[in-house]
This record gives structure tokens, sequence and C-alpha cells, in this order.
């Protein structure tokens, strides 16, 4: 935005509102979607892990619609007599088993060599009568040429592509979400909505390559460019919806550990900061926007949503699927073989992320002690490199006065995530259970470098500061996390705590 190649978002965030989106623990990014749409917690809406058991025990599949245990916002609008559409929303195969229109996230990767060999999976678009007319909208991998590619790679004729297959991994990458947003265009365009949203998700992956590249690469300039496409791609949904439309634009996660989300609409403040929120505030705070409330774990963000009464809107309870009786039968004949090695890892993966989701159930329930067992069993079954459950496991091991098994972890996450502050605040946490303030003021300072812009951090800092009985320093980490986030309740009572201590010292 700086630099002008964002004209779009940044004319959003002037004319609207904007916030930081608080995420404590790493997430899996279809559970964080499933936690954006439905405003609860993974363990309750059913999307924990990236991939889940097949029904025939010979594998894992990704998640779909099978797994949701809460509605979305796009199911409760349908119900409150409200037109949505929905492209490219993670872990909700098939689209026909969602009401509205909605294209799943099938529909935009290439199968077959040309376009002409790419069928439509089955049941990807509902309803089925869109399906020929979103048909011809797709972009094949192969119609990438060097044109749309020289953007992205100005040295394009450099690289040996019998040894580099980046360029090619690019042109698929640029395909799908071209194809998406050409999917979303068509619907917005000629179909009747009330909201429409749009899963986009390809940045993610193109900074994670960038990353793994050397500096000075002659892929230094793709992920600046990707960015400005993907407000490219902003601006054309604006020009659709209209200047009357209330838009919003979300970011789950970043690099940094937490999201944002930016609003402009009828009702919105122009220039306002937004109070961080949490993922779980965003389907309640769109629900608001209507009118309407449901079961939730969030709160609504006012300034998105002010003064709007709400009704309760009432789904069906949804029933468990009956076991598939064919895979029964042939389980009972004795045809049930052992799943492949790979088939078996990915089930322990699985299972890992499922007790992370009853780990973090049972802290938000204050048992300490179960929490602690489940998430050490997740991390036995998740690979060494996944920060997944630490910070969670972290808190167990504060929580039962273990500053060796805490510092022990601290150490773990700054191996693997060492810039996003939670490492170093974790092991200053041990050394302040051990009342060392020489060895934890070091740790507490990168934390405060590191993730000073989280509220979520900075209030735990002052919680360490407490821990060393350190009053001032305390109160000014509890008025820090005020200032970012005037509605946490914890730094407010933090604040208190840090006065109480000062004022006892001051009489001794």
């Amino acid at each position: 935005m700086a630099a002008g190649r964002m004209p779009h978002f940044a004319r959003i965030r002037t004319e609207g509102a904007w916030g930081r989106l608080r995420l404590f623990e790493p997430a899996v990014p279809r559970a964080a979607w499933a936690t954006v749409a439905t405003g609860r917690t993974p363990m309750v809406h059913g999307i924990a892990a990236p991939r889940v058991a097949r029904v025939d025990g010979g594998g894992t599949r990704q998640p779909g619609r099978a797994e949701w245990q809460s509605p979305p916002f796009w199911q409760i609008l349908e119900a409150a007599g409200r037109k949505t559409i929905t492209v490219n929303w993670p872990a909700t195969v098939p689209a026909t088993a969602w009401p509205g229109t909605h294209i799943d996230a099938r529909f935009a990767p290439p199968t077959g060599p040309d376009f002409s060999t790419w069928a439509v999976p089955r049941q990807s678009v509902s309803p089925p009568g869109l399906l020929e007319q979103l048909r011809a909208v797709r972009l094949h991998p192969t119609e990438v040429d060097g044109s749309m590619l020289a953007p992205f790679v100005p040295e394009l004729r450099d690289i040996d592509q019998y040894r580099d297959a980046s360029l090619t991994r690019l042109a698929v990458a640029l395909a799908g979400i071209s194809t998406v947003h050409a999917a979303a265009t068509e619907l917005i365009e000629h179909q009747a909505w009330d909201v429409a949203a749009v899963q986009y998700g390809w940045l993610d992956g193109i900074q994670s390559a960038a990353l793994s590249r050397p500096a000075g690469s002659l892929y230094g300039g793709v992920v600046d460019t990707a960015y400005a496409f993907s407000d490219a791609m902003l601006g054309r949904l604006l020009q659709l919806a209209g200047p009357d439309t209330t838009v919003w634009v979300v970011s789950s996660n970043s690099v940094r550990g937490g999201g944002f989300i930016a609003g402009r609409g009828k009702w919105i403040e122009a220039g306002k900061t937004l109070p961080p929120a949490g993922l779980v505030d965003i389907a309640p705070s769109l629900l608001a926007r209507f009118g309407l409330v449901a079961e939730t774990d969030g709160k609504v963000i006012s300034a998105l949503a002010p003064g709007m009464s709400k009704r309760p809107v009432t789904l069906m309870p949804r029933t468990k699927p009956a076991a598939d009786r064919h895979v029964e039968a042939l389980r009972a004949l004795g045809y049930d073989d052992a799943p492949s090695d790979a088939g078996a890892a990915a089930l322990k993966t699985a299972a890992g992320y499922e007790l992370i989701a009853k780990g973090e159930a049972l802290l938000a329930a204050g048992r300490w002690h179960e929490a602690e067992r489940s998430l050490l069993a997740a991390r036995t079954a998740l690979p060494p490199d996944s920060p997944a459950g630490l910070q969670r496991l972290a808190l167990c091991r504060l929580m039962r006065n273990d500053a060796e098994g805490c510092r022990r972890i601290g150490e773990t996450l700054l191996r693997i995530t060492p810039y996003a502050g939670w490492g170093d605040l974790i092991v200053a946490a041990g050394y302040a259970l051990d009342g060392d303030a020489e060895a934890a003021r070091p740790f507490m300072a990168a934390a405060e470098q590191n993730g000073g812009d989280n509220p979520d951090l900075v209030n735990r800092l002052g919680g360490v500061a407490l821990l060393l009985k350190d009053a001032a320093a305390a109160a000014a980490h509890f008025a820090a996390a005020l200032a970012l986030d005037p509605e946490m309740e914890a730094a407010r009572q933090g604040l208190v705590l840090a006065g109480q201590m000062a004022a006892e010292t001051a009489s001794e």
C-alpha cells in the first residue's frame, strides 16, 4: 500500500474501518476458515484436522460437508430468506450439499492435460444448472503464457525450465486463482444475491515458496506482484458490487500469527480502527449486519454492524449419517486391509489435530491437567516440526509451575517459528517462574520486538512481569495491551493487579 500497488485495499481502509484479528495458536487453514464461517471453535464446528479418516479405513481424505457440526453463515442466511453465493470455501465438498449458490474448492484445480480434457468435478457446482455457464470461464495452466507470467518474473527467459519447474508451478497457481476469480465475478454479475463470499487463499502458498528462495533470486518480485494482482481482483469485485454494497476483506492469518479485517459500507465509520477481534467474531458480526443471531463462541464487532436488532434463526439439527452399509458388509467378510505407511501417517496426524481441538476445549473449561494430557498425546501424533498445540501446552505447564518444561516448549517454538514472539515469551515465563529476572528480560524484550502489535502477547508479557514482581513493567504492558485492544478484560484486570502490587510494595 505504501508503494501505491494496492489502491483498492487502501481505499477500503481509508473509507472504512480496519483492525487486527487475534490468533493465539497457529491454526490449520481449513479449521481457521470454518471458524470464520461459523463463529465456533474447531472442537465445536468439527473441522479440526487438515485430513480426516476415510469411512473405509483405507487412508484419509480432505474434510468436507460431513464434518461440519455447526452451520456456517451462508446456511443461516439462506434459512432467513437471504440469497448467498459462496466460492472456493475450504472443506465444503460437495457443493450440492449446501443451500444457495455454492462452488466448492474442487472446481478450480486443473485435471487433464489441456482444457478440452478438463472435466468439471461431480457435484462441485450448485445448483447444477450453472455448470455449463461456469465451465467456460476456467483457465487451464497450458493457457498461461509468457506474457501473463512476465509481470511476476520479468527475467523469465533466463530460467532453465528443464532444471527449474517453478514457472510451471506459478502457472498452475495463477490459472487456479484466475478460475476462482472468474467464477466469482460471473456469479456476482449475473446472479441475484444478498451476500457473496469468495475465498482466494493463494497468497500463503506464494509466500511460502518465496521464503525458500535465496536472496536476489529471479523470483524476487513474485510476492509483491501477487499482492498487486490480488488487489486488482478486489478492484473488480468492488466494481461489480457497486458503491452502496458493504464490503469486508478478511485475512485469517499471516506470517506474524494474526490476520486482519477491513470493512467499508453505509454504516461503517470512515477511518475507524477496530479493536482487535478473533476469528470467532466474523460470522456473528456478518449475521448481525442482517439483523440475525445464532449460537457462537464470539461477539459482534459493533463498528461493523452498529445498532442492528437481532432475531434468532432456527435450523433443523443435523442427523449423523448412517454407516455405509457396503463398507460394513465388506468389513464383515474380512476385506479390511491395513492402510499404507503414508495413509497410516496421515491418519495419525489427523488424530493429532483432533486432540489439539479437544485440548483447547478443556483449557477453556479450566481443566488444565486433562488438557495437558490431550495436548501431549497430540504432540506424539504430529510431525516434530509442527508448532500446533505448543502454545497451549506451555500454558498448561505455567499453570503447574513447571519452569523447566515451560522453557523447553519455548525453545522448541523459537526453533520452529523464531519471529512470532511466542517462543521468546514462553522462555521468559519459564525463567519468571524461577524468579530469574536477569535471564527473563532479554526474552521479554525479544517477544515485544517480534510481537508488540499483538495484544494477547503483550498482555501475557504483563503476566510475566507480575511473576517477576515488577509492578511498573506489568502496568506498562497491560496498558499497552489495552491501547491495542480497549475491550481486553484480562488486561484491565492485570492493570488492577499491577496497581495493587505497587501499593503493597510501597507500604512495605
